[in-house]
């Protein structure tokens, strides 16, 4: 039974993305899909949350097929406020369009790579 706590709330979609939402105890996870570039990277900015606290999150991008350098801006933003309010973020896909730059950049600090969003929430010591 799915509870309306963790039922997934679609935020927003649009051609060829979405985004969902939904809570996972303390942490929220976003859910990704699709392709993420500069026509879509100014609505993905208003969807996330502008000033998250020292909140939890994890981006599940492990269905996006494709995320340009203006989505990945507005996701190391979201991991440096996190970050700076005492906040953790991680990043869970294999996606090679996702991990490679993320890796070529050296953004692994502010936007840890995991290979699933069980895997981010083990590294910080939750259980799965």
């Amino acid at each position: 039974m799915t509870t309306d706590a963790t039922r997934p709330r679609q935020r927003a979609s649009g051609e060829g993305w979405s985004l969902d939402e939904h809570d996972a105890g303390d942490v929220t996870v976003f859910v990704l899909r699709g392709e993420f570039d500069l026509a879509v990277s100014a609505k993905l900015a208003d969807l996330l949350p502008a000033e998250p606290g020292a909140r939890r999150i994890v981006l599940d991008m492990t269905g996006v097929e494709y995320c340009d350098s203006s989505c990945l801006q507005v996701l190391l933003r979201l991991g440096t406020r996190l970050k700076e309010a005492g906040g953790r973020f991680a990043v869970a896909t294999t996606v090679h369009a996702v991990v490679r730059p993320i890796e070529l950049l050296g953004l692994g600090d502010v936007m840890p790579l995991h290979p699933t969003v069980a895997a981010a929430r083990a590294s910080w010591g939750d259980e799965t």
